[in-house]
């Protein structure tokens, strides 16, 4: 006599549906649970077919104010433990569908396992800072087009400040008037003089976003010279590249998400991923220390409430994995620093770009004052 079939681990993801009918739901709910695992007619299927199980499971179909909620569960096999072909089975074929929109996703143990989160997350940012308490600041190097040479005294001019990360701009890749090695050699070792000098423990992230394998060569290249974060838009190169950096031992550094090209999953439309997901579940299921989202009240158009869930994501209990650091930017500025920490709170870190510039041309005061804001709020 056979024993009983060990119940099959899967993971979840629930869907958006906006369909005028429960009928039309089920439908909508049907052609996913088919079109993102075997996508092919299950009718040819035949009764004892092993490829029936592949096919998604609706756990649940529930109605709300303006959409029909739709749980479904798929066997872990079908990601492969992998996060591209994970994505793929989350959202893939039906992300050409309309009115579809992802907005939660439940891990199981296995890919828990398999992705294993951020190395250094919320925590760790804090210690290699050595900024245990206050809201933490980044500021960013910029504009496009500026001098390698400039680009590095800004590095300079920003440690003597105290702050705690400074980054490339997302723009600064690997330019004519901006090569990359050139560039990260000298902010690196521009921050590194600056540090022993002022004691203070800053960061610098080199943006290592490129072409398919320039992307590690970037990144053991900027470790090599004293970069001691790493930033990527994986929008951009794909959030395999953010694993695949995440999990190289060799590396072992502190890694910036920024959400180029994120905007046209997650603003309104007729089908995306929720911006919770996108800016603050699946950087930090891959291995984002620290993710960049879009605050709101600046040029973009978030409202209080998402950044506020966007954060919850990020730092928000999570099976094993650590909290990753939230860091809203865009519009964040002098004056409405108080506000956005009363918002976001103490465990985040902002990130500056054009204001730090308003103030005045010498940065490091600059950087002083914001600090200043932060440390009496």
């Amino acid at each position: 006599m056979m024993g009983k079939e060990s119940p099959m681990e899967t993971f979840s993801v629930t869907y958006a549906l906006h369909v005028p009918t429960y009928e039309e739901a089920k439908q909508v709910a049907w052609s996913i649970q088919v079109e993102q695992t075997i996508e092919f007619p299950y009718e040819l299927l035949g009764e004892s077919d092993p490829r029936r199980h592949m096919v998604g499971q609706l756990l649940s179909l529930t109605e709300t104010e303006d959409c029909f909620l739709a749980k479904i569960a798929y066997p872990v096999e079908t990601s492969g433990l992998e996060v591209t072909q994970f994505l793929n089975v989350v959202f893939g074929n039906s992300s050409l569908q309309p009115h579809i929109w992802v907005v939660d996703i439940e891990l199981c143990p296995s890919l828990v396992n398999a992705f294993q989160g951020p190395k250094f997350g919320l925590a760790g940012i804090r210690e290699l800072c050595q900024t245990p308490t206050r809201p933490m600041i980044q500021a960013v190097i910029k504009p496009m087009g500026t001098p390698n040479e400039e680009l590095a005294r800004m590095c300079h001019a920003y440690t003597m400040g105290g702050a705690d990360v400074i980054k490339d701009d997302h723009g600064l890749t690997n330019q004519s008037f901006s090569p990359f090695k050139d560039r990260v050699s000298r902010c690196a070792n521009a921050v590194q003089e600056a540090n022993a000098k002022s004691g203070h423990h800053t960061l610098y992230a080199a943006n290592v976003s490129g072409d398919g394998t320039d992307v590690l060569e970037r990144a053991h290249y900027a470790k090599e010279v004293g970069a001691t974060a790493l930033m990527v838009a994986p929008s951009l190169i794909g959030f395999g590249w953010l694993h695949r950096l995440a999990t190289d031992d060799s590396l072992n550094l502190p890694l910036i998400v920024h959400p180029a090209m994120m905007g046209g999953f997650t603003l309104p439309g007729t089908s995306g991923i929720a911006a919770t997901i996108w800016m603050g579940l699946l950087p930090r299921i891959f291995g984002g220390d620290m993710n960049i989202f879009v605050s709101y009240g600046g040029r973009f158009t978030f409202k209080p409430d998402l950044c506020r869930q966007i954060c919850d994501s990020n730092r928000g209990p999570l099976a094993s994995m650590k909290s990753s650091c939230p860091s809203p930017g865009g519009g964040v500025t002098e004056a409405r620093l108080p506000e956005l920490v009363s918002i976001y709170g103490k465990d985040t870190m902002f990130l500056v770009g054009g204001d730090m510039f308003r103030r005045g041309p010498d940065l490091t005061e600059n950087m002083k004052a914001f600090i200043d804001v932060l440390e009496r709020s």
